[in-house]
């Protein structure tokens, strides 16, 4: 996603693919494409899933979050967003926990992705 600039915290990173899943949503009524249609929905529909696991798992380990209020930011390039958005992953992963077990499910969520960019870049 272009534009983060919030504090790399699982918190943020939870918000920020709320605001992933919500522009998923729209690209995915908004395509003309099949192939795009069928990919985006399968994302938004896991996605939501994978980051409620990850919301859910770090408030057993540390406690009841405190969700920043991170502006949304409407996108209209599917890949572009989701390229962005693992690279933000990859790049803050490390400073967002150190517990194999949120690792593992951050390590999902970026599996989803990649497996959305593979139909979104070779199937559309």
């Amino acid at each position: 996603m272009r534009g983060i600039t919030a504090t790399p915290t699982i918190a943020g990173l939870i918000v920020q693919l709320f605001h992933a899943r919500t522009n998923a949503h729209l690209q995915h009524l908004r395509t003309k494409s099949y192939a795009t249609h069928v990919a985006l929905n399968e994302f938004y529909d896991n996605i939501i899933e994978l980051t409620d696991a990850l919301a859910e798992a770090t408030q057993g380990r540390y406690g009841i979050l405190d969700y920043p209020e991170l502006p949304y930011k409407a996108e209209s390039d599917p890949i572009m967003m989701i390229r962005g958005l693992r690279r933000y992953i990859d790049e803050n992963r490390d400073s967002m926990c150190d517990h194999s077990e949120l690792q593992n499910l951050i390590d999902e969520i970026v599996a989803q992705m990649d497996s959305t960019l593979y139909k979104l870049e070779n199937l559309s």
